[in-house]
């Protein structure tokens, strides 16, 4: 394979799973309760769910992006309104 390919399959690939990762946080804290998930506890579940290993500095890099609040100030969100 030429290296121009190597790198553009590279690229694909993390587009991919970026939109893996953008989809499931969406839905997660969408279906969210009392209960806020922390970035750990997202880290997990995504892991155990797509069967990938993601860091949870990358759930949280991820969602600073799509700017969804922490869970901590989504609870007190939460309990303000």
């Amino acid at each position: 394979m030429r290296k121009k390919n190597y790198f553009a399959n590279q690229l694909q690939i993390k587009k991919s799973l970026r939109t893996e990762i953008y989809e499931f946080l969406k839905k997660e804290i969408k279906e969210e309760g009392i209960k806020k998930k922390s970035d750990e506890e997202l880290s997990n579940l995504f892991n155990s769910k797509f069967d990938k290993k993601v860091s949870r500095k990358t759930i949280a890099k991820y969602r600073d992006e799509l700017k969804i609040p922490s869970s901590i100030k989504r609870k007190w969100l939460m309990l303000l309104l």
